[in-house]
């Protein structure tokens, strides 16, 4: 975790993780607290780091105490199954910052090769297998690796949805993803995908299909992009997109297929503009589709995403929708090969390929 080789380097560094059977002592809150403070240092900056915190039984009076006495810095995870952030702030009543974790972004992927090895071109890789850190810090090829995306699946399926919610028709739950994660880059409703679901012999329900979404999205394995009318600037609800939360997870559950291209580059620089502290959204100019609609701070940019610039009309469409939009913000077209087009238009909208635009923090 680069916060601990980098940001705490010359502090007083506490960790406690609560899967490991040497800190089975510390399940209760008051041996945490007691242990924490012995081994505080007076004198230096002190920072508590504590993996699978639900563990600990009263978790939540040993941090408020800890925050009240301000002795130390604090930092907690804890597993879906058992900790979502609405708890969290329900515990702390607020006092506390949330950090969104996603898999590996390409970038991270080209440094953990470099630290582990592995076989093959990393954006290759990375378009393959997706950025789950297991997948790079242990290299092996793409069937083994689909499949410890499936038990990864399978766990969080299991432990953060069934076993959370007491869902009975588990079988419909993951018929439900499989499905979702086919649509990527389209519209989608809870009625269309239980229309689809239907029309391949799946009993559900609408009402059934909307809750059992909200669940994915909870359990981080699905992402909404809700649509942002740019003229009208708000927010649309009537329609949106739905991406997963890493490329291996498409793969891994209906197997890669190249004619998803389009659909996969959407993901993958969805993913990327979330990891670097992006809105991101879902475009409309004036009925004109912008993949997509990023804000950070105040800023704004705008991305169209196509395989390749192959005819006029292709080029008309990706170029003009982002040409009709009358503001200076930046505009780009990112491109799989972006060939004779990379560059910057007379229009000022910059044109590069899919690897670049993954490798720099635009």
């Amino acid at each position: 975790m680069r916060i601990f080789s980098e940001s705490l380097r010359d502090d007083n560094i506490i960790y406690i993780n609560m899967e490991l059977a040497e800190n089975y002592d510390l399940k209760d809150w008051r041996a945490l607290l007691g242990s924490v403070d012995s081994n505080i240092v007076e004198g230096k900056r002190n920072a508590l780091f504590i993996d699978e915190v639900q563990n600990i039984s009263g978790w939540e009076l040993a941090i408020r105490d800890l925050i009240a006495r301000n002795v130390c810095d604090v930092y907690i995870t804890g597993s879906n199954s058992d900790l979502l952030s609405s708890e969290y702030s329900t515990h702390l009543g607020g006092r506390f910052n949330e950090i969104g974790m996603l898999p590996l972004s390409y970038s991270e992927c080209v440094e953990f090769r470099n630290m582990y090895g592995g076989d093959g071109e990393v954006f290759d890789r990375f378009v393959r297998i997706g950025g789950f850190p297991i997948l790079w810090r242990n290299p092996a090829d793409v069937q083994s690796s689909m499949q410890t995306v499936r038990d990864i699946v399978d766990v969080s399926i299991s432990n953060d949805i069934e076993l959370r919610y007491g869902i009975k028709n588990k079988l419909l739950l993951r018929d439900l993803l499989r499905c979702t994660a086919s649509m990527i880059g389209k519209y989608v409703s809870a009625n269309n995908i239980y229309k689809t679901l239907r029309s391949s012999g799946i009993r559900t329900s609408t009402d059934t299909v909307y809750e059992y979404l909200g669940f994915l999205e909870s359990a981080n394995i699905l992402i909404r992009a809700n649509v942002f009318d740019i003229k009208g600037r708000k927010v649309l609800s009537s329609k949106y997109k739905y991406y997963v939360t890493d490329l291996g997870i498409k793969h891994a559950l209906i197997g890669y297929r190249p004619e998803d291209t389009p659909g996969h580059m959407e993901n993958m620089i969805f993913t990327e503009l979330l990891g670097r502290g992006y809105e991101v959204y879902v475009g409309d100019s004036e009925g004109k589709e912008i993949d997509f609609v990023a804000e950070r701070n105040g800023d704004r940019i705008y991305i169209q995403a196509c395989q390749a610039i192959q005819s006029e009309e292709t080029m008309r469409r990706e170029f003009g929708n982002l040409e009709s939009i009358r503001d200076s913000f930046p505009k780009y077209v990112v491109m799989m090969e972006p060939g004779v087009y990379e560059g910057v238009t007379d229009k000022g909208i910059v044109c590069c390929g899919l690897k670049e635009f993954l490798s720099d923090d635009i």
